[in-house]
C-alpha cells in the first residue's frame, strides 16, 4: 500500500474513532486524583504527546472529541504539577502496575499473535492468568480486596491491574522488582547438608500452600516415571498442610524435580519494565486501543470471568462501512457480524467496529 493509501485508510479510521468518542466521552473513566494525573496521548501522523494534565473531567472529554487520538494514557504516579517536565513534576507516588501481554505470559512467539491476531482460545488462556494473580496473588498472599485495584482489559493483547491500595503508592523500584520475582520466579529451595530427614514449606501459606495444593491436586501421571515422585505425591494426598511434609534423604532428588515443575506451572510472567517504572503511562480505561479497534475495558473480577473482548470490547457503533476484506487467520465476530477466511477478496459492509478492526489488522481496506 502507497503512503498516500495509508494516509487515506488513516483518515477514515480516524473518522471511526471520532464517532465513537462524540456519543461516547462521558463514558470515559475518571481516575481518582484526577488532576493529579499526566495524560499521554498518540495520533494517527506517528506524534506522541506527553506531559499533558486536565483542570477537569470536561476538558478531557472536550480534547478526545476534538483531537480524536489513536491512543491514550494516564500516568500510574501522581504528582504535584503533572504538566511540567519529569524532574520537577513533583511525585508523590504511584500505582504498583501488572502487565499482561499475551506474548509473555503465553510464553510464545507466534506470528500472528505478533501481528495482532489473537484467537478466542488465546484470550481465554490470558484470562484464566489473569484471575490466577488476582486470586492466588494480590488476594490469598497480598490480602488485597477487590477495591484495592483496578482490573482492565488492555484493548489488545491482555489486562492491567493497577493496584491502588494506599501502602502501595510509595514503593520504590527495588520493592517493586521484588514483588515481580515473587510472582514470576517464586522460591527457591536449600536442603540441609547434614540431615536426613527435613521439613520444605516451614509454613503453611504463600508459595508452601500454592506448591502443596498443586502437588496434592495434580494427576499422578505427571510423574509416572519416577517411583520416588510417585511416592511423594501418594504422601502428599494424605496430608492437611504443608508444613505436615517430612522429605528424606532419599527423596530429595526427585522432590527438587517436583517443586521445580510446581514452579514452571505456578509463577506468572508479567513485564519488570512496567511494575519498576514509577512514572509509567498506562492505557486509559473506556478509550480505544488505536492498534485494534477494542475498547480499554474496566472489569469487575466477576465480569472479567465472563469476559471475551470480542464480545464486551467493541465500539458501540451504529454506522456501517465498505470494506474489502484481505486475508484474514481466522473468524472473527464484533457487534454481531462475522468475517471468515473465506471472504477474502469481497467486497462487504460491515458495522463500523468490524471495519475498524480488520483494517487496522491488516485484514481489509474501507472504501470511501
Amino acid at each position: 500500500m502507497t503512503d498516500n493509501k495509508k494516509e487515506d485508510q488513516a483518515k477514515l479510521l480516524v473518522n471511526i474513532l471520532q464517532e465513537y468518542y462524540k456519543n461516547n466521552a462521558e463514558k470515559v473513566y475518571m481516575p481518582e486524583e484526577f488532576e493529579n494525573r499526566e495524560f499521554g496521548f498518540s495520533f494517527f501522523d506517528g506524534k506522541f504527546k506527553r506531559h499533558i494534565s486536565f483542570h477537569s473531567f470536561d476538558d478531557y472529554k472536550t480534547f478526545l472529541i476534538e483531537n480524536v487520538p489513536k491512543d491514550v494514557y494516564y500516568s500510574i504516579a501522581l504528582y504535584r504539577n503533572p504538566s511540567i517536565d519529569m524532574q520537577n513534576k513533583g511525585w508523590l507516588g504511584a500505582e504498583l502496575p501488572f502487565d499482561l501481554d499475551a506474548e509473555q505470559v503465553l510464553r510464545t512467539s507466534d506470528e500472528l499473535l505478533k501481528r495482532g491476531w489473537i484467537s478466542s482460545s488465546q484470550y481465554q488462556r490470558i484470562k484464566e492468568l489473569a484471575i490466577n494473580l488476582i486470586e492466588n496473588f494480590l488476594e490469598a498472599d497480598f490480602g488485597l480486596k477487590s477495591d484495592d485495584y483496578l482490573v482492565s482489559f488492555s484493548g489488545s493483547r491482555g489486562y492491567h491491574i493497577r493496584i491502588k491500595e494506599k501502602t502501595y503508592l510509595g514503593l520504590d523500584q527495588k520493592a517493586r522488582r521484588q514483588i515481580v520475582e515473587y510472582v514470576a520466579i517464586g522460591p527457591s529451595i536449600n536442603f540441609p547438608t547434614h540431615q536426613s530427614r527435613f521439613l520444605p514449606f516451614a509454613h503453611d501459606y504463600g508459595w508452601n500452600r500454592k506448591i502443596f495444593l498443586w502437588l496434592k491436586h495434580i494427576d499422578s501421571t505427571a510423574f509416572s516415571a519416577d517411583e520416588v515422585a510417585l511416592k511423594i505425591l501418594a504422601k502428599i494426598k494424605k496430608l492437611n498442610k504443608p508444613s505436615e511434609l517430612v522429605i528424606t534423604n532419599v527423596e530429595r532428588r526427585a522432590f527438587e524435580n517436583m517443586f521445580t515443575k510446581a514452579l514452571s506451572e505456578l509463577t506468572i510472567s508479567i513485564d519488570e519494565r512496567v511494575i519498576v517504572d514509577v512514572n509509567r503511562l498506562l492505557r486509559a480505561p473506556m478509550t480505544v486501543h488505536g492498534g485494534s479497534g477494542f475498547l480499554v475495558k474496566p472489569l469487575s473480577k466477576s465480569s472479567l470471568e465472563k469476559f471475551d473482548p470480542f464480545v464486551h470490547a467493541s465500539m458501540p457503533l451504529n454506522s456501517y462501512r465498505r470494506i474489502i476484506v484481505k486475508e484474514i487467520p481466522f473468524e472473527v465476530s464484533i457487534n454481531n457480524e462475522t468475517v471468515s477466511p473465506s471472504d477474502q477478496g469481497k467486497t462487504i459492509e460491515v458495522n463500523s467496529a468490524l471495519a475498524y478492526y480488520l483494517v487496522i489488522r491488516g485484514g481489509g481496506n474501507i472504501l470511501e
